[in-house]
């Protein structure tokens, strides 16, 4: 699986990237159970059927993944990997124009070896890439000129990270081809990159927020969509409204109490 499709853009010389995906049924259970009810001050637009069947939530994942991949092909980052043991994913991925590369199981399984999967299947096709961008797959906001300035910046910079938003996360980690170390996503994260020798690039947190805006809790989800998310994203929320914003489960629909209130005059 994976065909690779040409990119329209200018590829970036020598970075390859990779993302890592869960079975979906698995993945992002704190956003599942958060989960905001969509809905928007314009008009909502007609949910589209799942084409994969994987359900709501589901739907999400997939759409976040997509987006962020999006912007990393715009970013010109060639070739890009996402490694997934979800079939649904891979069939995404392949259709997008990426690498789905099926995940290795193993007992000791981790987003970690999944990254390293990734970099290997890279550094054994690709000898001329010297550098590879690890990047979270839950950036619906992510934006290709934000990647190619954060690449920008790490010119001369061969091991470096941009933290997430609450900066204890690592959104991307930019490391030297043939370091054949495992990464050190997780709890804590950006500190164990740190220590690793990674640099971290903008500590103050003023630029790129829409990278550090990775997606695990409903309020995530709502900080991304006011940034912008992509056009998979707004598809599957229902967004389609210049002006439209995520409502809060329990919350009324706009104009819901002058509704009510216009009623109860009548």
């Amino acid at each position: 699986m994976g065909g690779e499709h040409s990119n329209d853009h200018a590829q970036t010389p020598a970075i390859a990237a990779v993302l890592v995906v869960k079975h979906l049924r698995a993945a992002k259970t704190r956003l599942a159970a958060s989960r905001l009810a969509p809905s928007v001050t314009h008009r909502a637009a007609a949910p589209a059927p799942p084409a994969t069947r994987i359900g709501e939530h589901g739907e999400l994942v997939l759409s976040m993944l997509l987006d962020t991949l999006a912007a990393v092909r715009s970013a010109g980052l060639a070739p890009i990997v996402v490694v997934s043991p979800d079939d649904d994913v891979l069939r995404a991925v392949d259709a997008a124009g990426a690498r789905a590369l099926p995940e290795i199981a193993r007992p000791d399984s981790s987003l970690n070896h999944a990254y390293a999967q990734g970099t290997e299947w890279i550094r054994a096709r690709h000898r001329e890439v010297r550098r590879v961008l690890m990047v979270q797959a839950d950036l619906p906001a992510a934006d290709a000129a934000s990647i190619r300035a954060v690449l920008d910046e790490c010119a001369e910079v061969p091991y470096a990270l941009i933290t997430d938003a609450g900066g204890d996360g690592t959104a991307l980690l930019l490391r030297p081809a043939d370091d054949d170390r495992l990464p050190r996503f997780g709890i804590d994260s950006a500190a164990a990159h740190r220590a690793d020798g990674a640099l971290e690039i903008d500590p103050a947190h003023r630029r790129w927020p829409d990278l550090r805006t990775d997606v695990d809790t409903a309020a995530d989800l709502e900080a991304a969509v006011a940034l912008g998310v992509g056009d998979h994203t707004r598809a599957v929320l229902g967004l389609d409204g210049p002006i439209a914003r995520v409502r809060r489960r329990g919350e009324p629909e706009p104009g819901g109490e002058a509704a009510a209130r216009r009623t109860d005059a009548s």
